[in-house]
């Protein structure tokens, strides 16, 4: 059987003691290294090829988006699962945008962290912890390609600011939108990939692959 190499990113020695013993209870996970900080977390990529970093997002120095990011740049294999205590927005997009597949939050590690890695490692974008998709009223992971209608490309503009974290407000201006054409526009994306938020908006973009 191949394993699912694995390398552990987090500051806290204490919650890398702890994400350890969870994924040892898995055959299929081998657990390759561990970082303490972002820096370290490029290095031992490149030096242990993982298939999978687990990794913090909150991190000194340098944060879990900044080594999302210049591990996709770089062109790296390993796929990133960001961990997270935060179910904020703002944490949300910083690392789906750049570059993770998935996103689970600390508090639903215990229960979904191996079905997570799985998953991820199995080629899942977009997956989210159970209790980001409730708060957003979307699925936890993706199902398979959704038939959904094809997006303007005013909408396509709209929906990549939105992933940026650009307000309302700067959306219209850059795009020479009043706020009732913004609005009609906003609602239109989130009708057609059947959410009720921009943030679902993006998450769905990201699981369809259409972002």
């Amino acid at each position: 059987m191949t394993k699912i190499r694995l390398l552990l990113v987090d500051d806290n020695v204490s919650v890398r003691k702890g994400l350890r013993k969870m994924l040892n209870r898995s055959p299929e996970v081998e657990i390759v290294g561990e970082a303490g900080n972002g820096r370290e977390a490029l290095e031992l990529t490149k030096d242990l090829d993982p298939d999978i970093l687990l990794l913090d997002v909150e991190m000194p120095g340098m944060k879990g988006y900044e080594v999302a990011r210049r591990l996709r740049d770089s062109g790296s294999s390993a796929r990133v699962l960001a961990l997270s205590g935060y179910n904020e927005k703002r944490y949300i997009l910083s690392m789906l945008v750049n570059g993770a597949v998935g996103y689970l939050t600390k508090d639903d590690a215990s229960q979904y962290l191996l079905s997570a890695v799985q998953e991820v490692a199995a080629g899942s974008r977009g997956w989210i912890s159970p209790n980001v998709a409730q708060m957003l009223g979307l699925p936890a992971h993706p199902t398979g390609k959704a038939v959904i209608p094809a997006l303007t490309r005013r909408e396509m503009r709209v929906l990549g600011l939105l992933a940026e974290g650009k307000a309302d407000l700067e959306i219209g201006s850059e795009l020479n939108l009043d706020p009732p054409a913004l609005r009609e526009n906003i609602q239109s994306i989130w009708r057609k990939l059947g959410v009720k938020t921009s943030l679902g908006a993006v998450l769905r973009a990201i699981q369809e692959d259409i972002l």
